[in-house]
């Protein structure tokens, strides 16, 4: 998922409770800032970042194992590398 190219959908709505310093810090700019925006871009880092450590996890077995590989025999085309 691409943070910066969400897709519009149907909202729901989600009940936080933000520290009261905090959103008292805010309040001189709460015009300036769309909270539900920002709040959404956050969910979907945090989405995506939570999605990629799932997937490393699932996969971390076959990880390791490409890796031995490569140490073991090198990368593909390695010979064709004259740097």
């Amino acid at each position: 998922m691409h943070t910066s190219h969400l897709a519009p959908a149907k909202k729901g709505r989600l009940s936080l409770s933000i520290n009261q310093d905090l959103l008292d810090r805010f309040e001189p700019y709460k015009q300036q800032v769309n909270f539900s925006a920002k709040a959404e871009q956050l969910l979907a880092r945090m989405l995506e970042e939570l999605e990629n450590r799932a997937w490393a996890e699932r996969n971390a077995d076959a990880l390791a194992a490409h890796g031995k590989d490569i140490a073991k025999t090198g990368l593909a085309g390695a010979e064709f590398d004259r740097i």
